[in-house]
């Protein structure tokens, strides 16, 4: 058993979520050095989160379908990162729609039914018929 201060908690338990996140995305048992170095480099140069990368990784395989070629972070650039947060608006804007449209009650209007009392129908008579 360990123990961590709070922001050293926090910072293993991100480690730990990007792992899994990343080995459940390529299939493997360990991110390799490549996805360490890239996953620093990420941080270093454009200061994204643990988040992003994982959504970003999400976004490209997930929803555009990439072909796994090799495991590195090497598609995660600013424009597939706009790209990712865009669709991720324009997916929450959709839910936010579904929430709106099941809360807002419906009004029930009751109709009553009118008997149509006059009628503009032609009444034959059978025996009119008969005498031909």
């Amino acid at each position: 058993m360990h123990s961590y201060c709070e922001s050293c908690l926090r910072a293993k338990q991100e480690r730990e979520r990007f792992s899994d996140k990343v080995c459940e995305i390529f299939g493997l048992k360990n991110p390799g050095p490549r996805i360490w170095k890239d996953r620093q480099r990420l941080q270093d140069e454009y200061g994204y989160t643990d988040g992003v990368i994982i959504d970003c990784l999400d976004y490209i395989y997930n929803v555009k379908h990439y072909k796994k070629l090799s495991e590195s972070l090497a598609l995660i650039t600013p424009t597939m990162v706009a790209a990712m947060k865009k669709w991720k608006r324009s997916e929450e804007g959709k839910v936010g729609a579904i929430i709106a449209a099941m809360t807002t009650p419906v009004e029930h209007v009751q109709v009553e039914i009118q008997e149509n009392v006059s009628s503009n129908k032609k009444k034959i008579d059978i025996n009119d018929f008969l005498d031909d």
